[in-house]
């Protein structure tokens, strides 16, 4: 069976959940080693699809997909596929949709409004700019958005983030973009002790490779390797 990914160029963006760390490594090396690919991981920890998001600890400026698509389309113009993960960061930073919604900045898109004249300081409007912007500059390649996985042992955040997401599918279906969603496609749960050692420290959890989970939210070695098989299968199928 032919495989379509094989040889291929991917670029990646996203928050930490795409760049991963170096003890449980990510999506990309995975994916990239098993099919010969060559690739390129624009995303870092904190990084959110909006731009102009509240700074990082010590006032540095926070990583935006929305902000750094230029940069990938000046340096990959020839990638095959354009792999784009984000939205937990969104969700936190960004206000509680469920509980204040005129206080929030998750933003609100109109199901024909295909202009570009969208506000990237929202959640909404980021997403909808990195795929108007996305689908003319990589014509005809494979556009992609992940939904990460189940995050959150927290009700309100937990839901609050799946807000955000189900809004981010919505925006996907409008533009067409194919989508994974790991949060309802994929069994693992921080809420289930099977999947998530709480009693250790996420440092534990991450450098002896217990669980999925080193937090309730990052994912150790056995977090990755489930996940990135899920997003592997879903990429061939593009």
């Amino acid at each position: 069976m032919e495989n379509k990914l094989y040889g291929k160029k991917v670029i990646w963006n996203g928050d930490s959940i795409c760049y991963g760390s170096a003890e449980a490594g990510n999506w990309a090396t995975r994916i990239a080693e098993r099919n010969a690919m060559t690739y390129k991981n624009y995303s870092a920890g904190g990084g959110t699809i909006a731009e102009n998001t509240p700074p990082l600890n010590g006032g540095y400026r926070r990583h935006s997909v929305s902000e750094t698509l230029e940069r990938m389309y000046e340096e990959h113009p020839d990638a095959d596929y354009i792999m784009i993960e984000g939205g937990t960061n969104d969700a936190d930073l960004l206000g509680n949709a469920l509980e204040c919604a005129e206080e929030t900045k998750l933003g609100s898109f109109k199901p024909f409004d295909f202009s570009g004249n969208y506000d990237a300081d929202t959640f909404c409007g980021g997403l909808e700019s990195i795929f108007y912007r996305a689908t003319k500059y990589w014509t005809g390649k494979k556009i992609g958005y992940i939904v990460a996985q189940k995050m959150g042992r927290s009700e309100k955040i937990y839901l609050n983030r799946r807000h955000y997401f189900d809004c981010a599918v919505e925006i996907c279906k409008k533009w067409g973009i194919p989508y994974v969603d790991l949060w309802n496609s994929c069994c693992i749960n921080p809420n289930l002790d099977c999947f998530y050692v709480k009693e250790n420290s996420a440092d534990d959890n991450k450098k002896m490779n217990i669980g999925y989970y080193t937090d309730g939210q990052h994912l150790t070695a056995n977090g990755y390797d489930i996940t990135a098989e899920a997003v592997e299968n879903w990429m061939k199928n593009l």
